[in-house]
């Protein structure tokens, strides 16, 4: 009797150690053998292909702590197989209302910037698509191809934070900021897309009304600008070296974008700037920026200083200056190897543009002199502003006939106002005595002079 008892006993303690043990720990294996598997890993990657609308590669999944995990070897690509970036490892954290992603130090190229760009267009037009709100953190961001000097003002950063969250009127907005290690510093830069349709989504990306605000103090790479703003590659032919910073406020209904704009715009390659125009021009420039308005997408006035050392002009744009612009010819202005490039020490006017016409003063503390070298005068500043209509003549060839009919005269009377291409209209009313008729006109041939 006492056998049979321990007999059953064991039979049920055996039983309950299989249920209550053995296939627990065979199914927590089980789980986390899926977990580790390379389905699961495919698994991962597809959800986040079809959040972020690129091929995603991960290398390993690890799973932290419920509703965390960090992806091992990362690799975001374009859709025709190109390396966008690629990080060691990746912290995304996800919760009913939000996704938090946090990366170690991210290298930006064009291509990327013009990757997230896309990413955040879409992410305000398309609510529907993005239920929650996302963070990404970047621990250290650098631009590719940067100088030492670059690197070193990115390395006293301590990073980047983009916010994308819903806004408190019903509409979607973006925050990008990134702040000196000190906390001294914080650039920033807010963008809110607040028009709905009838149903109460928010329409495409051309029907949103965008208000853009943000101030960048460390100096932005220009092919990045170009590749934020989406224009081509090259777009802003300003040199592969050249930096821009400032701030701007602007708004985008449905006439155009509107607003105002200050910056420096430095590194700039005069040889870059002028390869596609009539006249060549080497040298390094700067520009500084006081205030640009545009309005309904054209430049309504501008007001700027442009500063330029150590180059070379072509002669026949010094002589279209003059029958132009009407700027004044110095004693250095010709020499005996006129015909050839022209080297000068230091170019610095200010130049203002609004309903007035086009301005241009010099920019030196004594003199008129706008050009010099060896400490001689090569222009010195118009007696008076002109119409802007004549700048155009500066980028059309000399075979050019009524219409100037250049790329670049064709972007210069499309880019600006009608207030301020109309301004030439005065000028034809007005005492012209200020301004020498034999430099009112089209330039003539350079031995007229």
């Amino acid at each position: 009797m006492f056998i049979e008892r321990s007999s059953a006993r064991l039979r049920t303690v055996r039983t309950l150690f299989v249920l209550l043990g053995l296939l627990p720990c065979a199914g927590l294996c089980g789980w986390a053998a899926i977990r580790h598997s390379a389905a699961h890993r495919r698994t991962v990657e597809s959800r986040c292909e079809q959040v972020i609308g690129l091929p995603v590669r991960i290398g390993r999944v690890e799973h932290v702590r419920p509703d965390a995990v960090r992806l091992h070897d990362c690799g975001l690509a374009t859709a025709d197989g190109g390396v966008l970036v690629a990080a060691a490892a990746v912290d995304v954290e996800s919760s009913s209302t939000e996704v938090r992603v946090s990366v170690g130090r991210v290298e930006c190229t064009p291509r990327l910037a013009r990757a997230v760009t896309a990413l955040v267009q879409q992410w305000l037009s398309q609510p529907a698509r993005f239920e929650r709100d996302c963070v990404v953190e970047v621990g250290e961001l650098c631009w590719q191809g940067s100088t030492s000097s670059d690197r070193q003002a990115a390395d006293r950063r301590t990073g980047l934070r983009i916010e994308c969250v819903a806004a408190a009127d019903g509409g979607r907005a973006v925050r990008i900021s990134g702040g000196a290690g000190d906390g001294a510093r914080t650039d920033e830069l807010r963008v809110l897309a607040t028009v709905a349709d009838a149903a109460g989504d928010l329409v495409g990306p051309a029907a949103l009304r965008l208000e853009v605000t943000g101030a960048v103090s460390v100096p932005l790479p220009v092919a990045i600008l170009e590749a934020c703003l989406g224009c081509e590659p090259g777009g802003l032919a300003l040199g592969a070296d050249a930096v821009v910073s400032g701030r701007i406020a602007s708004v985008r209904e449905a006439g155009g974008w509107s607003g105002t704009a200050d910056g420096l715009v430095e590194r700039i390659d005069l040889a870059v700037a002028s390869a596609a125009l009539t006249h060549r021009m080497s040298g390094d420039a700067t520009v500084a920026i006081e205030r640009i308005e545009w309005s309904r997408s054209r430049i309504a006035g501008c007001d700027c200083r442009l500063v330029a050392t150590r180059g070379m002009v072509d002669q026949g744009f010094l002589d279209a200056l003059v029958s132009t612009l009407g700027c004044r010819p110095g004693p250095e202005y010709r020499t005996a190897t006129a015909d050839r490039p022209r080297a000068f020490d230091e170019v610095a006017c200010r130049l203002r543009l609004g309903p007035a016409g086009l301005d241009i003063r010099a920019d030196r503390a004594a003199g008129p002199a706008i050009a010099v070298v060896r400490g001689g005068t090569i222009l010195e500043e118009p007696a008076a502003a002109v119409p802007l209509e004549r700048a155009a003549w500066l980028f059309s060839p000399p075979s050019a006939l009524v219409v100037p009919a250049s790329q670049a005269s064709r972007w210069l009377m499309g880019a600006f106002s009608d207030d301020v291409l109309s301004a030439g209209e005065g000028f034809r009313g007005r005492d012209s005595s200020r301004t020498p008729a034999e430099q009112a006109g089209r330039p003539a041939r350079r031995n007229d002079f």
